[in-house]
């Protein structure tokens, strides 16, 4: 058996996916310096984003802004 060298094989083809993702930011302040997240709900359903992507499932996660200290929440739609 050949040892095959680091790398994809020849022939593979190249990803197509682009993901696109929008910098949460405070809504009082607008700063978008957070700290780590805390609590994490996921909300299973299905739905278009604004561009019309589909998704599956709503992330919603909780932090507080350095700069100001508003609670906010971070939704990522996954």
């Amino acid at each position: 058996m050949r040892k095959r060298g680091p790398g994809r094989p020849k022939g593979s083809k190249n990803a197509t996916d682009v993901v696109v993702v929008e910098r949460s930011h405070c809504p009082k302040c607008g700063s978008a310096r957070r700290s780590e997240y805390w609590g994490k709900m996921v909300q299973r359903c299905a739905g278009l984003r604004a561009d019309g992507t589909p998704y599956g499932s709503i992330v919603r996660r909780r932090c507080r802004c350095l700069d100001c200290g508003q609670v906010r929440i971070d939704k990522e739609y996954a």
